[in-house]
């Protein structure tokens, strides 16, 4: 079975890590059977240093669902979309993808949206150095 996970959540809530895990559980680590497909991976140069550009997003992300779109076309058994998906707008293009081609879609909220505590440790844990305003108000406009 073909299966498609897109998940949700804030910076720094474990979105990558449970990607990862899912990955290990699903298909045993094999990375011929699993694609993960995130966004900031384009603001990740070749040293591995992440650098984030506004003025990039749109085309990051095009080139993100172009990517997913890819995997799931080579009909690679499990397809991560690794973003924080805030928005239902930001992911249905890949959930219409991964049914139209016959994959069992699976949306997964990773952490605790509203909880403000947790919006205090993701501020402290995401690798990308989102302050806890910005995830505060990502928080506030999570679309369920």
């Amino acid at each position: 079975m073909k299966q498609a996970f897109i998940l949700r959540g804030l910076p720094g809530s474990g979105k990558t890590h449970y990607a990862h895990t899912l990955a290990d559980e699903l298909v045993a680590g094999d990375e011929s059977q699993y694609t993960i497909c995130s966004t900031d991976d384009y603001f990740t140069d070749e040293d591995g240093r992440y650098e984030f550009n506004k003025s990039k997003l749109p085309q990051y992300h095009n080139l993100n669902l172009a990517r997913f779109i890819n995997a799931l076309a080579q009909g690679i058994p499990l397809v991560i979309a690794d973003n924080t998906n805030v928005k239902k707008w930001e992911f249905i293009a890949y959930v219409s993808a991964a049914q139209a081609m016959g994959y069992q879609v699976k949306e997964v909220i990773v952490g605790e949206v509203k909880d403000k505590s947790m919006q205090h440790l993701y501020a402290k844990r995401n690798e990308h150095g989102v302050a806890l305003k910005t995830i505060s108000k990502m928080a506030h406009i999570f679309e369920w």
